[in-house]
């Protein structure tokens, strides 16, 4: 056996909540330099298999890309995508890494010259979960020192977050916001890569937030970021569940699977307070299945917290908001009966937390807008153009069910669906979209590595046989000419809804993204009119 070996078994109760140290709210790190720690301390706890070589040694940084790695770098050698961190343990430590955490067997280490090069391995089950319990306990355990809201769902999630932080803005209170849109905290805004960051990511921005004294961040959790342990062993002051509809197939593979996906949100992290909606029929089993201080939310099902009297228009919603601290009248800018569920769930997340419901309508009424999520453009003709995120079934029909509510014209829908993602989605959205406007128009979104073309033919494939291509729908290929076509010939009353791509300011073709911003090229093509 090479080096210092030893086997360390998890115990049959091992539970990676209970056994880390406990860090009280309220303390604070300097962030001038990472502190460095003992590898003892930072996988104290955590079940590794093997361990060969010193754990004496102090870590000044923990990576899981090996170009990031300096002297005295812990290097976790997590599976991609594309590639296994095995292969760059090498390139680690040429570049100073003192040690890393690998899945591999000691058969597979020997080739490294471990005790040559005076370098640790510690070898576990699963890298990803020991890449999050590691960061943690690197940063000091940031998600024990504050309050993170975790939302989860297809769709809503980042709705639900600024609302969030509108209600606390109103109170003068400062918070972060992790998600689709980006990272902000502070002076810190970050446009997001992916929704999720990686676990080291999260708890490296946790850790600078309470640093700044910043004492709640807003998460979004995605279905991927759960099935990659990113959020693995948090601690979640409140969770909130939105809704669930087909999304991620092509990852998940199935309904069932990313269902349960979602639901070991709540099953593997430990999350003091919950809110679910109940008019979806996942959310009920979430209220069934998890015990604790929860409240469910709806409008059709008699929840905790209802929205009640719901009137909808072209300027926002009204309704009342019934929960067990009492009821209110409020309104709110957001449009459609979709919005409505995104702000009772933040309302209900609000309370949980001790703020006065007077306070939590005054932050419901102060949203305004949200990037790419029932944008308008601003157009001084007597037509509307929105832009909106949607690029599901679900989530298209509800904005154009809520457009159709004000909409006294057609509804012009221009949308497509991405490349090397779900296929089975493409049919339902080509067939909303056609059911739900006056007009629709296939075009691309983001393709990818798939020919547009190929893309398109699978969404026609829902469109109803009924309907007639020149009068119910179009094919434009090329999203500029789609979106330069509707606009063109929108008449009077009429309302454009551009679908899919929301905030976003690129588009991907093939290997290369190019600017691409729905927003921009609408407007162009607003002020192109003659």
């Amino acid at each position: 056996m090479m080096g210092h070996s030893r086997v360390v078994q998890a115990p049959a109760c091992f539970d990676p909540i209970r056994s880390k140290k406990n860090f009280p709210k309220g303390i604070i790190w300097k962030m001038d330099v990472a502190s460095k720690q003992n590898l003892s301390d930072l996988i104290h706890g955590f079940p590794a298999i093997n361990i060969l070589g010193n754990l004496d040694r102090e870590i000044s940084s923990i990576v899981f890309d090996s170009r990031k790695a300096e002297a005295g770098s812990l290097f976790v050698a997590v599976h991609g995508f594309q590639q296994d961190g095995f292969k760059f343990i090498n390139d680690a430590i040429a570049r100073g890494a003192s040690a890393f955490v690998t899945e591999a067997s000691v058969e597979e280490l020997s080739k490294l010259k471990l005790d040559e090069n005076n370098i640790t391995a510690i070898c576990v089950d699963d890298c990803r979960s020991a890449l999050a319990w590691i960061g943690s306990e690197f940063y000091h355990r940031p998600s024990d020192r504050m309050d993170v809201y975790g939302v989860t769902g297809t769709n809503g999630k980042t709705t639900v977050t600024y609302i969030l932080d509108a209600v606390h803005k109103v109170r003068n209170a400062t918070s972060g916001i992790i998600g689709t849109i980006h990272y902000s905290y502070g002076d810190t805004n970050i446009v997001a890569p992916i929704t999720t960051p990686e676990s080291l990511d999260i708890n490296r921005m946790l850790h600078e937030m309470t640093a700044r004294k910043i004492r709640r961040c807003f998460l979004e959790v995605s279905s991927h970021s759960l099935a990659l342990k990113r959020v693995h062993g948090m601690h979640f002051a409140v969770g909130i569940f939105t809704n669930l509809s087909r999304d991620h197939l092509d990852f998940h593979g199935t309904m069932d699977d990313y269902k349960e996906m979602k639901k070991s949100f709540f099953r593997d992290n430990f999350i003091e307070k919950i809110v679910t909606n109940i008019d979806d029929s996942v959310g009920r089993e979430i209220a069934d299945e998890f015990s604790g201080d929860m409240l469910t939310t709806g409008i059709e099902q008699n929840a905790d917290v209802m929205a009640e009297n719901c009137k909808l228009s072209e300027t926002g919603s009204c309704f009342t908001l019934k929960t067990p601290s009492g009821s209110c009248e409020t309104q709110t800018h957001l449009l459609g009966r979709h919005n409505i569920y995104n702000l009772i769930s933040a309302a209900s997340a609000a309370l949980l937390q001790g703020i006065p419901l007077d306070e939590i309508d005054r932050g419901l009424r102060s949203v305004d807008r949200i990037p790419g999520r029932f944008e308008k453009i601003p157009c001084d003709r007597d037509f509307s153009v929105v832009v909106d995120y949607a690029h599901t079934d679900d989530a298209l029909r509800n904005v154009l069910q809520a457009a159709q509510a004000f909409t006294p014209g057609r509804v012009i829908t221009v949308f497509g669906c991405g490349g090397d993602r779900d296929r089975g989605k493409r049919k339902a959205m080509g067939r909303v979209a056609v059911e739900a406007s006056g007009f629709a128009i296939v075009t691309s979104d983001n393709p990818r590595s798939e020919d547009p073309q190929h893309i398109v033919g699978d969404i026609l494939e829902g469109i109803p046989s009924s309907a007639i291509r020149g009068k119910d729908y179009e094919v434009i290929v090329d999203r500029k000419e789609a979106i330069d076509f509707a606009i063109e010939r929108a008449r009077p009353g009429d309302l454009i809804m551009i679908a899919g791509k929301g905030h976003e300011d690129y588009q991907i073709l093939n290997t290369e993204t190019i600017h691409f911003d729905d927003r921009e090229v609408a407007a162009e093509a607003i002020r192109g009119l003659s």
